[in-house]
């Protein structure tokens, strides 16, 4: 009996310490996993605790929990620190720094992090893809991680519809495809994927389209055959498809031919320019580990998301060794060797700087002050003079080299958009306006640019009205010429539905005009009719509510006799009798309608019928006549 309470009171001291134990832990963990305060006492107490029980038998120290969790912070904070400081200068550095780090263990850190950098900045997707094959060739298991995630990231976002993520994610792979990190099938899936989705809109050719520019000069290096048989032939049948179902729209058929131009333009240059740019070429391509990745198993793709949260390692210190071999293996044995000359040489910089800049800081203030003064003066002086914006002048000297530089209208507009920056689509319209009209002669080129801009984006279409109502406002303040020219291009614009007819219709006052105005009118309309016909041009403003509700002004029907007298006389002198017949038509009806009043209200007396009621009746014929002259 003793031998048995014994026993029980053994067990139960076992089991109660090593369930205190286990609670201490837990205890410790949470706390340090708490975002709340700690003072720093407790925060050594706990340390100090973690250091004496993770000393093992062979002396080697097993790193715990707390002291993992806080090595994974610093891991990830120096990560994203390394990714948000890369730039093309520092790619060869940055990925130096990243290999200092144990990015076997932060892989998901590192994708994650890439992948935020790319989204926030797409303009550096070439520099981050070079980064990536450099860490690729080493540590091909990291380029699959990234490739994996951003396959199943298009996957998501083209499902959710979000265009802008989806063409920086895209763009993303069609750089990692240049630099050959992944192959080319899932280039040639995503273009179909946009170009026969089931329910395809514009917004898929334009991503199509995106994918095809960043990508098609590396696919007509490196495999001509299969570039021709899985992206162009495609293309052309799609652009020659007589089903109205599977047509294309006018803009994305534009869109498309202008990718083939730019193929045969590539081409005649292909083998003479390079695609990579030389400081961001780290690792040759045959050197490259390529992978192979599906877009159909996109659903069901392992992106491996837990790698992103800590999780604790028992072989912590075996995977630190394990690493630290590789990495002299990239680096070299006497890396840190390498490292701590670099901080010192650092540093002496830093020192010789801040010598060198006590001295002049003197000489630099009275400079400065110097500067100062001359600035204020020269302000002065000029202060009544008009200064023109930097970023506008360089804009209408783009555009200007544009229309100088190219032949096709198309070379011209790709020029444009690709050198302007956002929000100066105003200044590009008026800028195509006011180079027409300084033209010695009319050119259609211009015309055409409006026409391919207004298709492009629906901004130029606001400003381009905005442009026509402003000519038209201030017309007197314009020469003969540039009202020609500005009517020939938006007569342009009317006849290829490029711009809304009621947006500029509707400015137009037919009665409260002055000369230059009317001369606005009629060139406008005269060109219009010139090139779709007067019966053409009559339809279309009589069968559209909306145009008709607009045009009050120009086709004043509900104006009083006088002003449909006027309106009618100079539809009739602008040789457009035809447009203003609803007009003429109105006046009749007025004229007739007032012709019965006065004749109900002065009818002849029957007693005057034989004493000088005929000879006033016909007076009065007379003078109907006469006032039918005048209104003729």
């Amino acid at each position: 009996m003793p031998v048995v309470l014994f026993f029980r009171l053994f067990v139960c001291i076992c089991v109660g310490g090593w369930v205190g134990e286990g609670a201490r832990h837990q205890r410790d963990g949470s706390k340090a996993s708490m975002t709340r305060y700690v003072p720093p006492h407790r925060k050594r107490e706990v340390s100090d605790v973690d250091d004496g029980k993770s000393t093992g038998n062979d002396g080697r120290k097993t790193t715990s929990e707390a002291l993992q969790r806080e090595s994974w912070q610093a891991l990830s904070r120096s990560i994203t620190g390394i990714i948000n400081r890369v730039s093309g200068e520092n790619v060869q550095l940055s990925a130096t720094e990243l290999f200092r780090e144990n990015i076997i263990r932060g892989r998901g850190l590192l994708c994650r992090s890439l992948m935020r950098a790319q989204l926030a900045d797409p303009d550096l997707s070439d520099v981050f893809a070079s980064l990536v094959s450099r860490v690729n060739k080493e540590f091909s298991i990291i380029g699959l991680l990234l490739v994996k995630r951003l396959v199943v990231q298009w996957w998501r976002l083209h499902r959710r519809g979000d265009w802008t993520a989806l063409r920086c994610v895209s763009r993303f792979l069609a750089w990692l495809y240049i630099f050959n990190v992944v192959s080319v099938d899932v280039i040639y899936q995503i273009i179909l994927a946009h170009l026969t989705a089931e329910k395809r809109c514009d917004d898929d050719v334009d991503q199509a389209a995106a994918l095809f520019r960043d990508t098609f000069r590396a696919m007509s290096q490196r495999d001509v055959a299969e570039f021709h048989a899985h992206v162009l032939t495609p293309i052309r049948d799609l652009l020659a498809m007589d089903d109205d179902a599977l047509r294309l729209s006018a803009r994305a058929q534009t869109l498309l031919e202008t990718c083939l131009g730019e193929v045969q333009r590539w081409e005649r240059v292909k083998h003479t320019v390079s695609i990579i740019p030389p400081q961001l070429l780290l690792v040759e391509a045959c050197e490259q580990k390529c992978h192979e990745v599906d877009l159909d198993d996109a659903a069901k793709m392992n992106a491996e998301e837990q790698l992103d949260r800590f999780v604790f390692d028992a072989d912590y210190d075996a995977h630190e060794d394990a690493y630290e071999t590789a990495r002299c293996a990239v680096l070299g044995d006497d890396w840190e060797t390498e490292l701590l000359e670099q901080v010192a040489a650092a540093e002496e910089e830093e020192e010789e700087e801040e010598e060198q800049g006590e001295g002049t800081i003197a000489r630099e203030e009275e400079a400065r002050g110097q500067e100062r003064s001359v600035q204020e003066k020269q302000s002065s002086m000029d202060a009544a003079k008009q200064v023109v914006d930097e970023r506008e002048r360089q804009i209408r000297k783009d555009v200007y080299m544009a229309m100088r530089s190219s032949v096709r209208a198309d070379e011209v507009v790709h020029k444009i958009l690709k050198s302007m920056p956002s929000q100066t689509e105003r200044t590009v319209c008026f800028m195509v306006i006011e180079g027409c009209c300084e033209e010695s002669i009319y050119k259609r080129i211009y015309g055409m640019v409006a026409e391919r801009l207004c298709k492009s984006n629906t901004k130029f279409q606001v400003f381009f009205a905005e442009a026509f109502r402003t000519r038209y406002e201030h017309a007197e303040d314009l020469v003969e010429k540039q009202i020609e020219y500005t009517c020939k291009i938006y007569s342009h614009l009317l006849r290829t539905d490029s711009l809304p007819w009621h947006r500029c219709l509707s400015v137009l006052d037919i009665i409260e005009s002055d000369m230059s105005q009317r001369l606005m009118i009629q060139w406008l309309l005269q060109g219009m009719v010139e090139a779709l016909g007067m019966r053409a041009v009559q339809e279309r403003l009589e069968k559209d509510k909306e145009l008709r509700s607009s045009t009050v002004k120009l086709f004043p029907v509900d104006a009083n006799e006088e002003g449909l007298e006027r309106a009618v006389n100079l539809f009739e002198a602008m040789g457009l009798g035809e447009l203003g017949a609803g007009v003429r038509a109105q006046l009749e009806k007025v004229r007739r309608s007032r012709r019965m009043t006065l004749n109900t209200n002065s009818a002849p007396n029957y007693n005057d019928r034989f004493s000088g009621g005929d000879a006033n009746h016909q007076k009065g014929q007379k003078r109907s006549r006469k006032n039918m002259m005048e209104y003729i």
